[in-house]
């Protein structure tokens, strides 16, 4: 195998296990209806389950990212995917305190996913860059966790709707072939250091031009503006399915329409990675999620209708393709994180703060209607929007690129 096509598989089975480790995690909303009527769980308390696995798997993303610093082999990756798959096993909680059961179980899933982010992003840094440029490779690995958590609610909604909560179990079986493929392929982990400052020249020589798009805000300011977009995200993809069944739809309706607005936001995601060098980031961000909102709202306006299906993944496509792009450019934003330490937080720490958004929006939706609940999500991307709006006008915060 030639030094290209082992990059290549290596950046495939990256991408493919964060595809399933997401998946796994993204199942629960799909057949949480189900879970909620077969042990008699609030709609807060099935919040609260979704909150927690957040938390765990994006808290402790945290520490995971510092974890290894030295390590040359993505051992935390394979421990993460076998974690994962914890959820598999939702049905045997008891009817006698299946809460606290299930307590436990969302946060072993969580840890899974913790374990498994920081080091796949590191392996997917040490990929050269002649195989494939690290905007495309990093988008790439974010569309497939993107895809992954998009595909979740309705893979568990169509298991549990057609075979019951054993029907989880066979997600166990590409979880074993993709560890045995992951450990003969023998992954790679780039350097976890700080990335080292230096002025930019006002004319460059001959030598080229990292292919890492320099950042023109502050790490502070990119992680500001991925928990924003990340709480809309994540109310939507989390409560939705649990929306169209308030709504009279089936649990698989309910997770295919989750389905659409995930693949709509990785979708988007992708995309973009190929514009961000060529135009500038804030335009991009501001132009999309100005007309993803109006999409947005309109979607959960007319949900009630069928064909209003076809809204959600236009309108993820808008408001959510920002936030791969953010992950990208933390890798040249100023700031002393490591590089570990920095994929966590902009990954991790984002979405674990975003899940307070979540708890918030289930207890709106006990007290308020889950109706006006879901309107907390064009909220989160309405204050990006107008974050963006300030960065820009101010000019934003000079960053600087990385030393190569």
């Amino acid at each position: 195998m030639t030094r290209h096509t082992l990059a290549l598989w290596r950046l495939s089975l990256l991408t493919a296990i964060h595809f399933t480790v997401d998946m796994l995690s993204g199942t629960l909303p799909g057949f949480l209806p189900a879970l909620r009527q077969e042990y008699a769980l609030s709609l807060v308390a099935g919040t609260v389950l979704l909150t927690l696995c957040s938390f765990s798997s994006n808290g402790i993303q945290l520490w995971a990212g510092t974890l290894r610093k030295a390590a040359k082999r993505p051992k935390l990756v394979q421990l993460g995917l076998l974690l994962s798959c914890a959820i598999c096993f939702a049905g045997l909680a008891p009817q006698t305190g299946a809460f606290a059961f299930l307590v436990v179980l969302v946060l072993v899933l969580g840890t899974g996913v913790a374990f498994a982010h920081p080091e796949g992003l590191r392996g997917i840094c040490a990929i050269p860059e002649g195989s494939v440029t690290p905007a495309v490779a990093t988008s790439l690995f974010m569309l497939a966790g993107f895809t992954g958590y998009a595909t979740g609610p309705l893979i568990g909604g169509v298991l549990v709707e057609k075979f019951g909560f054993a029907g989880l179990y066979f997600l166990l079986i590409p979880v074993g072939l993709l560890l045995w493929l992951f450990h003969r392929a023998r992954v790679r982990l780039a350097l976890d250091n700080a990335p080292e400052p230096h002025a930019a020249p006002a004319h460059r020589a001959s030598k080229p031009v990292s292919a890492v798009p320099v950042s023109p805000l502050t790490f502070r300011e990119l992680f500001l503006l991925a928990v924003l977009i990340n709480a809309g995200c994540g109310i939507m993809q989390g409560l939705l399915p649990s929306y169209m069944e308030e709504l009279g739809f089936t649990l698989s309706f309910g997770g295919f329409s989750g389905t659409l607005f995930g693949l709509g936001a990785g979708l988007g995601a992708f995309g973009t990675s190929f514009l961000i060098k060529r135009y500038r980031v804030l335009s991009c961000l501001k132009l999309e999620i100005a007309a993803g909102i109006p999409l947005l709202v309109l979607y959960l306006a007319l949900a009630g209708s069928r064909w209003a299906a076809c809204l959600a993944p236009l309108a993820g496509m808008l408001v959510g393709a920002g936030f791969p792009q953010l992950v990208v450019l933390a890798r040249t934003a100023q700031g002393s994180l490591a590089l570990g330490a920095r994929m966590g937080m902009i990954v991790g720490g984002s979405w674990g703060i975003a899940g307070i958004m979540l708890l918030l929006a289930g207890v709106a939706g006990k007290y308020f209607m889950l109706k006006t609940a879901m309107y907390l999500a064009p909220a989160c991307f309405a204050a990006a929007l107008a974050m963006l709006f300030i960065l820009g006008k101010r000019g934003g915060s000079r960053a600087v690129p990385v030393q190569r």
